[in-house]
């Protein structure tokens, strides 16, 4: 069970890192989220579901791209 926790906190940082230096070093890297088409922005409704979907699926093969790298460590 702790193998697991360390694991995912392992995956999390990894990510943060990744998204701290691209940001750090791209500081207009992300102007593109909200204005994908798909996303409805309104006076009062703000919904990004295209830019959601981008987000998740890049989310998604870090952490399998880190998960990959702890069982080589392993």
């Amino acid at each position: 069970m702790a193998g697991r926790i360390g694991a995912a906190l392992f995956q999390i940082g990894g990510m943060m890192t990744l998204a701290g230096f691209v940001l750090l070093k791209w500081p207009n890297a992300f102007a593109w989220f909200g204005k994908l088409p798909g996303d409805i922005m309104t006076e009062h409704v703000i919904a990004p579901f295209a830019s959601m979907l981008i987000v998740s699926a890049g989310l998604s093969a870090l952490s399998w791209i880190f998960s990959a790298l702890l069982r080589l460590i392993r």
